[in-house]
């Protein structure tokens, strides 16, 4: 009778053992690594962020040198987040199916050149959708705080158009293989051994590449006017068969190689002062949103755990 009520002991201590062990082992997985004005980001969170920016698991080492720059872009995201809902700032699905629809119709594409598109950025559809709301988001407290203080001169337009006037005249496609990494040191080493001939562009690709892969990382006929502007001064200077320095976009260390450019004199003029307006005002509106965001983060309160 005493050995049982031992033995009963024994096994209530052994499962409560190892339930306290799989408690511990859980918390040490799915610590808190920041707190934004109350708002927690576990680890795991930060974890699935950094495979949705790769596009894969990375290795660990990797991933831990990304951590910190994913990390602070998440809580830019819930600072942004918290903004809107305090300005009643909402974004419903439909609106976000309609800015899918209007960014088609906007850079004419058909189906077919938006998931091209996509696969350009990395991005399958449910991502681009999410992007999308985070941009509309992001977009009404431009137009509602920051837009206001941007003006753009029918000087600075003439000047740029003097300037563009090539690119402005000409319906421009180009084909071009794209490398794409998480690491700026990664991405500098790469492009010394392809340089060199160490190793080709296509092996460099399939080998490391967290961006598109099919068809060795090759986009052929994108039109000039679906880049944004980061991937066009990769590109500008560019000679056919010439490979770019990494460049820093959408969170990738990228280096591009132009395979092939065409131009053909563009039909449409009507729109052109428009389109070099918003040329002018993006970058001056990402300036202002930076500053207008390092308010927001000079008033939150932060607490990193990484």
């Amino acid at each position: 009778m005493i050995k049982k009520s031992c033995f009963r002991v024994l096994l209530v201590m052994s499962l409560l053992l190892a339930a306290m062990g799989q408690a511990q082992g859980a918390q040490v997985l799915d610590r808190i690594v920041a707190v934004v004005n109350g708002e927690i980001i576990t680890y795991v969170d930060l974890q699935q962020q950094i495979r949705l920016i790769a596009g894969q698991t990375p290795p660990a080492e990797e991933a831990a040198k990304i951590a910190p720059q994913v990390l602070d872009g998440m809580i830019d995201d819930i600072i942004v987040r918290q903004e809107a809902a305090r300005l009643k700032v909402e974004v419903s699905d439909a609106e976000v199916e309609n800015e899918m629809r209007q960014f088609k119709a906007r850079h004419r594409m058909t189906e077919d050149d938006f998931q091209r598109s996509l696969r350009l950025q990395g991005l399958t559809v449910e991502q681009f959708k999410e992007r999308s709301r985070q941009d509309i988001v992001k977009h009404q407290i431009i137009n509602y705080m920051v837009r206001r203080k941007v003006v753009v001169t029918q000087e600075e337009i003439d000047a740029y158009k003097e300037r563009n006037r090539a690119e402005l005249t000409t319906e421009r496609t180009v084909d071009l293989q794209i490398l794409a990494v998480m690491d700026s040191a990664q991405a500098e080493e790469l492009w010394t051994r392809i340089g060199s001939g160490e190793i080709g562009f296509a092996e460099a690709v399939d080998r490391y590449s967290v961006g598109p892969k099919a068809d060795d990382g090759v986009m052929a006929g994108v039109r000039w006017r679906d880049l944004a502007e980061p991937w066009r001064q990769a590109l500008r200077d560019l000679a056919v068969g010439d490979m770019s320095r990494p460049e820093l976009i959408q969170e990738r260390w990228v280096i591009l190689k132009l395979l092939d450019r065409k131009d053909e004199a563009r039909q449409e003029q009507g729109a052109v002062d428009e389109e070099v307006r918003e040329a002018i005002m993006r970058p001056k509106l990402e300036e202002r949103f930076k500053e207008y965001m390092a308010g927001l983060r000079a008033k939150a309160v932060i607490e990193k755990r990484l």
